[in-house]
């Protein structure tokens, strides 16, 4: 919808606006207040957080597509949903991985925020390494591990759109 409707879009990636300007503990705070302190509670925390960035990319993935061939697959008889499928989402892939790529990124850095308020998960290992005297190595291979996760994903899925922006003729 944001995509075909430029008041739409204005008014998603506004609100994406908004969203980034809070910290990141911040979106803990109402989770927690409506299921008590539960992983439940941070995995919503975590897929609220981290959508933003996929949401703007998708967004600006898809309003990025030249006009030009949306007219062309009129002229050619394209549906609404045939157009979507074959000209709009192949032609905003590259936009949309960096999105996934963000999100993976966001999602890792808020588990390991979601680890504060006491739930089982890797954070929480981090956690409890670097508040023992004797775990600040642990506690920095584990966050080694986290972040070598999210460079892992980042250069796949660069790579990826990089390639695949080169066989679409944005790149030379």
């Amino acid at each position: 919808m944001c995509a075909q409707n430029k008041y739409s879009a204005k008014f998603i990636l506004a609100v994406c606006d908004i969203f980034q300007t809070f910290p990141s503990f911040v979106y803990l705070i109402p989770v927690m207040m409506l299921f008590g302190v539960t992983d439940t509670s941070v995995l919503i925390a975590v897929i609220v957080y981290a959508t933003i960035p996929a949401t703007r990319y998708t967004v600006e993935g898809l309003r990025s597509i030249s006009p030009a061939l949306h007219d062309a697959g009129a002229m050619s008889g394209v549906t609404n949903i045939q157009r979507i499928l074959k000209i709009d989402f192949p032609l905003a892939l590259p936009h949309i991985m960096l999105g996934i790529n963000q999100t993976i990124v966001f999602a890792l850095f808020m588990v390991i925020i979601g680890a504060f308020i006491g739930t089982e998960d890797l954070g929480q290992y981090i956690l409890k390494a670097l508040s023992d005297l004797k775990g600040g190595g642990k506690g920095l291979i584990l966050g080694i591990c986290v972040a070598f996760i999210a460079i892992a994903f980042d250069n796949l899925i660069r790579t990826y759109a990089e390639k695949r922006k080169k066989e679409l003729g944005y790149v030379d």
